[in-house]
């Protein structure tokens, strides 16, 4: 009965412990839309970048702050990227059924749902503003990737555009490394608008095809800068 109350008294001390931390260091949830310009660095010989693309993500932000200024920020996105490669290969047209010759330009699209894991720093409050800084990691799971093609033959035949579901041709995991830099306005003592810039760095290839030409395994990393906004409750 002895120890029964005991442990009684425990719990309670660490749900009170728990609620002071809480009303101290808070948990901050929000909602965020970040459009970017993503592009693709490829690593095969005979690959080269074919410009920039737009993209956008959506989701959630968990900031969880372990001390006044400093906070865990995670939460998850739909990360809607984009990228364009160049390079040679030989297909097989629809039209004839026989293998062609000839220069690829590609669109690759990406959906992922995107965990991110960073550390937040922030100054103290300026009037209205604080700034942050921030450093980690994401990972993101492949929901889908597809791709569209414009194949010039060699020899200068007619231009053939074809779509591809890519998802055997493509890493399930994109980790990525990111740092951001930015400002939250206090609207209040709980709400605030964040406005910022995120750049994400692949670490791994986003693509694990073969070249039919050349027998080459096909890597790239798929990188990308967003403009973050979002509202923090």
């Amino acid at each position: 009965m002895k120890m029964k109350k005991v442990n009684i008294l425990v719990f309670f001390l660490l749900v009170c412990s728990m609620s002071l931390s809480a009303q101290k260091f808070p948990l901050k949830l929000g909602l965020r839309v970040a459009p970017s310009l993503d592009w693709m660095n490829p690593s095969t010989k005979d690959y080269s970048f074919d410009g920039i693309k737009p993209g956008i993500s959506i989701g959630l932000i968990g900031d969880i702050y372990f001390a006044e200024r400093y906070a865990f920020s995670t939460g998850f996105d739909f990360a809607f990227l984009n990228g364009k490669l160049s390079y040679r290969d030989s297909i097989l047209l629809p039209a004839d059924s026989k293998l062609h010759n000839g220069t690829i330009n590609r669109k690759y699209n990406f959906i992922y749902l995107q965990i991110p894991i960073t550390i937040k720093m922030k100054t103290k409050v300026f009037g209205m503003f604080a700034f942050y800084g921030q450093i980690g990691f994401g990972t993101g799971f492949r929901l889908k990737a597809t791709a569209t093609d414009i194949f010039q033959p060699d020899g200068g035949g007619a231009v053939t555009q074809l779509d591809y579901n890519l998802d055997q041709e493509t890493s399930f995991i994109r980790e990525s490394f990111i740092i951001g830099l930015g400002t939250e306005l206090h609207i209040d003592q709980s709400s605030r608008i964040i406005l910022g810039l995120n750049y994400s760095n692949s670490l791994n290839s986003v693509l694990t095809g073969v070249n039919f030409k050349s027998g080459q395994e096909i890597k790239s990393m798929l990188n990308y800068i967003e403009v973050n906004m979002g509202f923090l409750f």
